[in-house]
């Protein structure tokens, strides 16, 4: 893993970075309605996309090489589906977390970088966003 990428995750985990990551054209993502839209500037704003991402960050850290799926991610933090996805692909997208080609109970698996120990890596797809044609 290079430098920049272990310092700014030792800098995540250890200070809990207030400003949330937020790759989707300025925010952290939403569904496409109007409420969800809603819902992603009042939690990147309010501190709860931080926060999520840093409880993210810290539960991959503490699984270690076993990593989390989106399910126990959910479980982990009494989250939703959309909660617990949302914030891996956000974590993903940014390059702070590795998505595996292994899966367990047919989902897939996420690990900090430091930990994917030889194992396929799932590279990210590059789609585009319908709402605004960017890319996501």
């Amino acid at each position: 893993m290079n430098t920049d990428l272990q310092d700014r995750l030792s800098k995540i985990i250890s200070e809990k970075v207030t400003d949330p990551i937020t790759p989707y054209a300025g925010n952290s993502g939403w569904s496409g309605s109007e409420t969800s839209r809603e819902r992603a500037i009042r939690e990147d704003e309010d501190g709860t996309t931080s926060k999520r991402q840093n409880d993210a960050l810290n539960a991959l850290f503490d699984t270690g090489e076993k990593g989390l799926t989106w399910n126990e991610l959910a479980k982990w933090y009494e989250w939703h589906h959309g909660q617990a996805s949302g914030v891996l692909s956000v974590l993903h997208k940014a390059n702070l977390i590795v998505r595996l080609k292994a899966r367990r109970n047919k989902s897939a698996i996420y690990v900090l970088p430091n930990y994917i120990n030889g194992r396929e890596i799932s590279e990210r797809k590059v789609k585009t966003c319908g709402n605004c044609g960017h890319q996501l």
